[in-house]
């Protein structure tokens, strides 16, 4: 049944020509715009003359749901995202998951009560198959920005250049003259780990003179990079250079290595990729790709502007931020 402006002036209680007013994109009080047009994207009315544009004086409210787990990688990514937030007169409401993964009809329902503007979500143990189901859950076009790199975007995505990193690390071996590699990737079911590899493999395999002899498959955490050191050990001829794909699984390779009496870089050269805190207080100090949580919320909040400010935004736009590296003792 076709939504009417009767339908969206019963919800709200606000006369039909107060209603027509708002969508049609005459000036009237904030509070009276935000209400009917969350009501009209409840019920779905095809708002398409009307430029929604976000002044940058407007407060807005975006929910940020996360996964969590105890550790560093988390406490950047919130201190980056709450950063960028702050500088862009952004109210962020953080929501972790912790120990459960909730119904998407349960996420939509708090966004629907709790009033939010916009949606930014990074939950890497969600599948493909769950963040469509949120997508047909929320409102047709309730702006979302993913900060996960689906293979298949079902919303707006800013994600680092993860691709580009491996390759960083790959130019970086080359320019130190090493010539054999090995590489800890993370889980192979998760894009970000299959992109940072390809990364590195691919520049080492299209470059002379490199040769790709180890590889591991770990799951990102501290412990498989001692699993992965230990594999490691049990080689007859150790490639000099490796490429862990985030800082945790570097870090346990490195002091495993060093229970051995293995010295970085002199016996082994190595590089991670996030660049947490710890590279930095580590000893020795750990070489790794450099991921700015901060920009990442930036453009995240942008492109969040972006979706509110244009009905015909397809919205499901990749958009990468560009990492470096930081080269330190351990390469």
């Amino acid at each position: 049944m076709k939504v009417t402006l009767k339908d969206i002036a019963d919800d709200t209680g606000y006369s039909i020509s107060t209603v027509s007013r708002v969508l049609n994109g005459f000036d009237t009080n904030p509070d009276t715009k935000k209400t009917i047009l969350k009501s009209a994207r409840k019920l779905n009315y095809p708002i398409q003359n009307f430029d929604k544009g976000i002044s940058s004086d407007e407060l807005l409210n975006i929910l940020l749901i996360a996964g969590i787990e105890i550790g560093e990688f988390y406490a950047s990514f919130f201190d980056g995202l709450n950063k960028a937030a702050s500088r862009q007169n952004v109210r962020l409401s953080f929501s972790s998951l912790e120990d459960h993964i909730p119904k998407t009809k349960d996420i939509a329902e708090k966004i629907e009560k709790e009033d939010y503007d916009g949606l930014i979500i990074n939950v890497p143990r969600f599948s493909t198959q769950q963040y469509q189901d949120l997508k047909e859950a929320l409102p047709e076009d309730f702006p979302v920005v993913s900060n996960e790199i689906l293979d298949y975007p079902i919303f707006e995505t800013v994600g680092f250049d993860n691709y580009g990193g491996g390759q960083l690390v790959g130019q970086h071996f080359k320019e130190q003259g090493y010539s054999s590699f090995g590489i800890i990737y993370g889980p192979s079911d998760k894009n970000v780990s299959r992109q940072r590899a390809h990364g590195f493999i691919d520049y080492v395999t299209y470059e002379e003179d490199m040769e790709l002899s180890w590889e591991f498959e770990g799951d990102f955490s501290f412990e498989s990079g001692i699993e992965a050191f230990d594999d490691f050990n049990k080689l007859e001829d150790p490639p000099r250079a490796v490429f862990a794909g985030n800082d945790n699984m570097c870090q346990g390779f490195m002091q495993q290595a060093m229970v051995e009496q293995l010295s970085f870089p002199d016996d082994i050269a190595i590089v991670g990729f996030d660049d947490l805190p710890i590279c930095s207080r580590h000893r020795p100090k750990i070489s790794s790709v450099h991921t700015h949580y901060e920009h990442l919320g930036t453009v995240s909040i942008q492109k969040m502007k972006t979706l509110l400010g244009n009905d015909n935004h397809p919205g499901r736009m990749l958009n990468l931020v560009p990492t470096t590296l930081k080269v330190r003792e351990s390469s």
